[in-house]
């Protein structure tokens, strides 16, 4: 479990590397040091006041099939900087496009690591043969 959330961490903070790379998203951080807090904080906001959020949202949610959750993470990824000072985010529609990238950088890291995990399985040893065999 420890080792999952190390994982998940890594992949937002690569995300969050790449979209501050993305100059026209207007997204920036001052230092590496600031992508890794802003991931802390990201994890901890997805965990705890996005379901909130969400509950709240339900109707416009269902409505929109799902696609006022983009709304709900770009309002998730423009508070981080109130909480990490050297991540900027510069307006609603930065955090908007820097959040669907975001979801589609984690989507197609965490979708690799499903694909690459292999699930073991107790197979059990075949039964012995036997010459006995009635054929009708």
């Amino acid at each position: 479990m420890i080792l999952r959330l190390l994982r998940h961490w890594l992949i937002l903070v690569l995300g969050l590397f790449l979209i501050t790379e993305i100059k026209p998203l207007g997204i920036s951080s001052d230092s590496s040091k600031d992508l890794f807090w802003a991931a802390v904080v990201l994890i901890i906001a997805n965990t705890i006041i996005k379901p909130i959020l969400i509950l709240f949202t339900l109707p416009l949610v269902l409505l929109t099939l799902g696609l006022f959750l983009l709304i709900i993470n770009a309002v998730i990824l423009y508070w981080i900087p109130y909480f990490v000072p050297g991540f900027h985010v510069h307006g609603f529609i930065s955090a908007f496009f820097g959040a669907l990238v975001l979801s589609l950088i984690t989507g197609l890291f965490s979708g690799y690591e499903r694909r690459t995990s292999v699930r073991r399985m107790n197979v059990a040893p075949p039964a012995p043969r036997s010459d006995k065999v009635i054929d009708i």
